[in-house]
């Protein structure tokens, strides 16, 4: 009777490139998505000020 060991490394190596794939999908879905909504917050807040005739705070050539 012959025992034959099993060769699982390239298994496990399968397994964990899998995982990285599937962690790094998930993590440009949600960098996408907090991007997205972040870019919505700063639009409407730029929109209020406009509406709202708030003066700009930028720095000018003589205040510098």
């Amino acid at each position: 009777m012959v025992i034959r060991k099993q060769h699982t490394k390239g298994q496990s190596l399968v397994e964990y490139g899998l995982v990285l794939a599937l962690i790094a999908i998930v993590a440009i879905l949600v960098v996408k998505a907090v991007g997205t909504k972040t870019t919505s917050v700063f639009d409407n807040t730029q929109q209020q000020i406009s509406a709202n005739n708030v003066p700009s705070t930028a720095p000018t050539a003589a205040s510098s």
